[in-house]
């Protein structure tokens, strides 16, 4: 795979960068890695964030520490019309308070949470919402309070339950950057147009490969079958309809790209354990 490479302007005389990411309408959706660990909270918008393999919806709030080298990347719907999206992400290197740091007997929690975030990590409540005030102070402070807060935050972390891993072990384990960029290509192509039909031969010709080879090829680079991926893709736009549209859960099925509310159904409860219709009754705006 080879996702875009980004380099992360880290300011003079700072040891690691805290930025606030604002946009007038979509994030920019871009499929990239770095080398720096980055720790992103979502203030606005809403829409699909990939790690890795994993897929799945974001909103805000959601809090996201992600190792380096993992490809990722929060893309809004196409067409969403919410406004300004806005993130606060802090970026810094393994070795930003030195080469040896982490590997000191204290620091070992540390170090271990470093290790668990090659797989991408999702920060559940209530740990987010205390991380994300910290991050907020960290983005006012200058000197060596930022640098302390920092440190209280992976601190937290590192002691914390209350993480999920995101991406498949197996994914981390076969990332090969001196490859084509065909599952870039591929990625994009099912962001673009999976309402409509993306079946398995259309996306074997985005990458130049015949559909034998296409879907060996697609399956050991993100341990799931072309068709599980495109799937899960379509059941997170019909969670996003679900809950923010006045759709009746037919229309939600055929504007996720369904062609049989039978099947629909059975997808949507396998991947959610639950109908599209509780679902609905549990998530929706009030």
């Amino acid at each position: 795979m080879q996702p875009l490479l980004i380099k992360v302007n880290v300011p003079q005389k700072s040891s690691f960068s805290i930025n606030r990411y604002s946009y007038s309408d979509q994030f920019p959706g871009i499929w990239h890695f770095h080398e720096e660990y980055e720790l992103t909270l979502i203030e606005k918008s809403s829409g699909s964030r990939m790690v890795g393999d994993h897929i799945e919806r974001f909103k805000v709030g959601d809090l996201i520490f992600i190792g380096k080298n993992m490809p990722h990347t929060w893309r809004n719907d196409e067409g969403s019309t919410e406004g300004t999206s806005e993130a606060l992400v802090i970026h810094f290197f393994e070795n930003f308070l030195g080469e040896a740091f982490f590997d000191l007997p204290e620091m070992y929690k540390m170090k271990r949470l470093l290790e668990r975030a090659k797989r991408g990590l999702k920060v559940q409540e209530p740990l987010s919402k205390k991380i994300a005030a910290l991050m907020k102070r960290a983005e006012a402070s200058v000197g060596s309070p930022r640098v302390i807060l920092l440190l209280e935050i992976l601190q937290l972390l590192s002691r914390s339950e209350q993480l999920e891993e995101l991406c498949s072990e197996g994914f981390t384990n076969s990332i090969n950057y001196n490859d084509s960029d065909r599952l870039k290509r591929v990625y994009e192509y099912i962001m673009n147009n999976f309402q409509e039909d993306v079946s398995l031969s259309r996306a074997a010709s985005v990458a130049h490969m015949s559909p034998t080879a296409f879907s060996r090829y697609f399956k050991s680079r993100t341990r799931k079958s072309y068709t599980q991926f495109v799937i899960e893709m379509k059941i997170g736009y019909a969670c996003k309809l679900l809950i923010n549209e006045k759709m009746s859960v037919a229309e939600v099925c055929y504007k996720s790209g369904f062609q049989n509310l039978s099947n629909f159904n059975q997808q949507f409860k396998s991947i959610t354990s639950l109908t599209p219709k509780k679902y609905q009754t549990l998530h929706s705006v009030k």
